[in-house]
């Protein structure tokens, strides 16, 4: 039996990584409403909600850890009581950036930039989007800098940020490669992989 799971996320290039996520496991999940939270507030002010939703259908959350000091200290400051059987909930350590900088040799090639200037743990680099954006400054790729550099101060990414990197993600992006590189996506893949449904009760 397929299992029924709703996503849950920060942005859409976390949706991209959800979704080539739950590739990896063929027909075991079937995919249901998705949540675009656009930032965290949205997803921290619903956890309660979600957590008692779970009863009847799994949700898998995704958020980044940014300047908290320990995906824990996250944990215990967003949930009162104990998480549901049936919530998947990660943190990317410290966005979800990192999980794509973790891939150096594909990214690299995507970006059309030396895996030399990639840094060797992703996981320690501060602001992953900016390092992520650095080095696409640095791209021999005209349509690569247009689309996730910044245009301007005022922007935080680029105007294609989201479609360009979708385009990494689910063409080309190999989670065995990133997942040496990042703990946090290996957690990721083998709570998914461990993951069982506990029916609702009738």
């Amino acid at each position: 039996m397929q299992i029924p799971i709703n996503l849950v996320f920060e942005d859409e290039l976390s949706e991209f990584v959800l979704t080539k996520l739950l590739c990896q496991f063929g027909n075991k999940f079937n995919t249901g409403v998705s949540y675009n939270g656009r930032g965290f507030g949205y997803i921290k002010s619903k956890i309660v909600g979600f957590n008692q939703a779970c009863v009847a259908t799994p949700f898998l959350i995704l958020t980044d850890l940014d300047n908290r000091k320990c995906p824990i200290d996250l944990i215990n400051d967003w949930f009162n009581g104990a998480i549901h059987k049936n919530m998947i909930f990660r943190i990317a350590v410290r966005e979800v950036e990192s999980w794509l900088l973790a891939d150096i040799e594909g990214l690299a090639k995507f970006l059309r930039i030396s895996p030399a200037k990639f840094p060797q743990e992703p996981e320690l680099e501060p602001d992953p989007k900016r390092t992520l954006i650095n080095l696409a400054r640095r791209s021999t790729m005209k349509s690569i800098r247009e689309d996730i550099v910044p245009i301007n101060h005022n922007a935080q990414i680029g105007p294609n940020y989201n479609g360009k990197l979708s385009e990494f993600v689910l063409g080309s992006w190999d989670l065995n490669r990133a997942m040496d590189r990042s703990r946090s996506l290996a957690k990721a893949y083998q709570r998914l992989r461990e993951f069982k449904y506990t029916l609702p009760p009738n």
